[in-house]
């Protein structure tokens, strides 16, 4: 598979394309590296009262999550930035989770398991910012006003170069994306009343489960976290970050 497809851009000189295969790397890395890791993940959420039926479809859920957490960024707004100014792409975990949401509802049952993967898509980024909370308020953020305004301005015309690592997880860019701005308006309500409905009342005691989203988020940080270092370099305070993500994907 060419990893050099340009548009859509991950990054300045690094393709989404290259981003998620890389990321998806990283991930099976930190499997080998950590081969109970599902098996523990399985063990808490039965705990707390979550029956996922089996470890493989954790493994599953991490999978689509890192493949899927960056798809926001193929929309023409954030494409545009980028080659003009080098970056910027504030709030593409939103659309990233509006695509996860689409996909997600084409699966049966997983119902726990679909809440706690758009918890963690939505967090992937939640050192800079939060977005949960903006799209659970009764009225809408401006930075999701934001969001969807990048929204209506529709996909990049090179967003069928992300057609081969999708099929790759049964998908089409016409089964992630939605097809129209009506639709992701759509999408994005189902979307916040799922989140209000599990998270309204703050992690109540019936909900101890959801606590345990930071399992699935885990994974995709230190994936996404990984490659872009070493795909697009970092600064300095982030060595340290990077070091210590890099001895929990290496065998001891």
């Amino acid at each position: 598979m060419d990893l050099k497809l340009g548009q859509p851009y991950a990054y300045k000189d690094q393709s989404l394309v290259d981003h998620m295969i890389g990321c998806l790397n990283k991930l099976e890395s930190f499997l080998h590296a950590n081969p109970n890791y599902t098996r523990i993940v399985y063990a808490r959420l039965l705990s707390a009262g979550v029956d996922t039926a089996k470890p493989e479809a954790i493994e599953d859920m991490l999978r689509l999550g890192v493949a899927v957490h960056d798809l926001g960024k193929a929309y023409m707004h954030y494409q545009e930035n980028i080659e003009r100014h080098g970056g910027g792409f504030e709030g593409h975990e939103i659309l990233s989770a509006v695509s996860c949401y689409k996909i997600l509802k084409m699966l049966e049952n997983r119902e726990p398991l679909k809440v706690l993967l758009l918890i963690a898509v939505l967090n992937h980024h939640q050192a800079l910012r939060e977005s949960i909370p903006k799209l659970l308020g009764d009225e809408m953020d401006l930075s999701i006003e934001k969001v969807k305004h990048v929204a209506r301005a529709g996909l990049c015309n090179s967003v069928s170069n992300l057609e081969p690592i999708l099929k790759e997880f049964g998908l089409t860019v016409e089964g992630v994306f939605a097809k129209n701005y009506s639709e992701f308006q759509v999408l994005v309500q189902k979307l916040r009343g799922l989140l209000r409905f599990f998270l309204y009342r703050n992690f109540n005691e019936n909900r101890k489960w959801l606590k345990l989203h930071g399992l699935l988020t885990f994974p995709i940080v230190l994936a996404d976290n990984l490659d872009a270092h070493e795909k697009r370099g970092g600064s300095m305070g982030d060595r340290l970050i990077i070091k210590e993500l890099r001895r929990v994907v290496e065998d001891e």
